[in-house]
């Protein structure tokens, strides 16, 4: 939820409205204009220039305690309870949300200043520095100095730029190349552990891409996965696993929020390089393009990784809370998404000699160093991808008339370079 202006409720309360905060204010390219109480009544409101996001607010007097009530895009409110009031500061908290559990506006000498956080030392602190007066279109329109993804590329250096851990990337060989997959076990921990057994004791090796749907998914396993007579057997591993469709959004996990809302949870961002929505004190990994997730039957309990699949289509994020998502493609996504489209139901191939037989599977740590594919992945942690963001979300290169002024959390580009690329 990112801090924005919208509208106060003020009545009589034992801790004082916040009358510090009236006045047009702007922050970069965001507008927060506050008027003075009247009638029991604080407006605000508050808007990204040039773009759609929105938050509606409201301070309710309850009970003698003022409640902070937020409501970005005008969604479901939240609550939010005055925990210290001064002339010149307010704080509001709430320590049972997700994020944020603390909101802050103080008056500085130079102007307004709003601090969204967990609490003290949170590395996910949001703070907007406003000054006096209105973002005016020239303002807002003035073009940065890193317009384009190029040139945020560009102006990059090593410690903006992370190397995947081997024991946590998955090589799957097929005639036509290497696809490179890089698991999340913050995520999916059991089947993340799962999946590398099933690699180690080979079970993927010589099995087949079964299903190439057009526009949606590439799966592969077991074509006789059902049948308990002719499946593959299973030495270590296990066949199937409880699920884990979410994750629990504790302090332990990082996550960079997205600017912009969505449609399918109340927030989105990113969280070490992968895109991950949450909502409900609960995280998940979002089904962008290249996510890649183990397939199930219709019992929850059904999967483990024995059969996998990765998003080559339009971002199926309807599947989200339903299926286990173990990680995401992060090199070499043409191998899978170029091949044949099945002809039967669903995409399946339903010729023996239409399926696309998988070379070998294996963890990159078990794979000698010179024959590793040496990848490096842009973090997703740091300003200049707020920059590379604010590029993608208003495009400003000769071609782009009108820009956009927002972007869907799966059009965020994650750039991966290949260090034998590297100056």
């Amino acid at each position: 939820m990112r801090v924005a202006a919208g509208l106060l409720l003020m009545t009589q309360s034992a801790i004082a409205a916040p009358q510090f905060m009236v006045g047009e204010w702007c922050a970069g390219n965001v507008e927060e204009r506050w008027t003075q109480p009247a009638h029991g009544l604080m407006l605000g409101q508050s808007r990204t220039m040039n773009g759609r996001s929105f938050e509606f607010l409201r301070i309710v007097d309850r009970d003698g305690d003022l409640r902070y009530l937020a409501q970005p895009g005008g969604r479901t409110p939240v609550e939010f309870i005055a925990s210290e009031s001064t002339p010149e500061k307010i704080v509001f908290e709430n320590a049972s949300h997700d994020w944020p559990k603390r909101i802050e506006y103080r008056r500085t000498d130079s102007g307004l200043t709003a601090i969204v956080s967990a609490g003290e030392n949170d590395p996910q602190t949001q703070t907007l520095n406003f000054s006096p007066g209105r973002c005016s279109p020239e303002r807002s329109d003035s073009t940065p100095a890193l317009k384009t993804m190029s040139d945020v590329l560009a102006a990059s250096g090593a410690e903006h730029w992370r190397t995947p851990a081997p024991e946590q990337l998955l090589y799957l060989e097929l005639e036509s190349g290497r696809v490179v997959i890089e698991l999340a076990p913050s995520f999916a921990p059991q089947h993340v552990e799962n999946i590398k057994a099933l690699v180690r004791e080979k079970y993927f090796d010589g099995l087949f891409v079964l299903r190439v749907q057009d526009n949606f998914v590439a799966q592969w396993g077991d074509p006789d996965a059902a049948d308990e007579k002719k499946q593959r057997p299973i030495k270590s591993a296990k066949r199937t696993l409880a699920p884990e469709f979410t994750r629990a959004s504790s302090a332990d996990l990082p996550f960079h929020v997205l600017p912009d809302g969505d449609a399918y949870a109340p927030e989105v961002g990113f969280s070490d390089g992968f895109p991950v929505a949450r909502g409900g004190g609960r995280a998940w990994l979002a089904h962008c393009y290249g996510t890649v997730g183990a397939g199930r039957d219709n019992g929850v309990d059904t999967g483990g990784g024995t059969e996998l699949y990765a998003v080559i289509g339009h971002a199926p994020r309807q599947l989200e809370r339903n299926i286990t998502t173990v990680g995401r493609v992060i090199h070499g996504i043409e191998h899978l998404a170029s091949l044949p489209r099945g002809p039967a139901p669903m995409g399946f191939y339903d010729k023996q000699e239409q399926r696309v037989a998988i070379k070998s599977v294996h963890v990159a740590a078990d794979v000698p160093a010179e024959e590793r594919t040496s990848l490096e992945v842009f973090r997703t942690d740091t300003p200049l991808f707020d920059a590379l963001i604010e590029a993608r979300r208003n495009r400003r290169d000769d071609w782009y008339k009108e820009p956009a002024g927002t972007i869907d959390l799966c059009n965020v580009p994650i750039p991966v370079r290949l260090k034998t690329q590297l100056p």
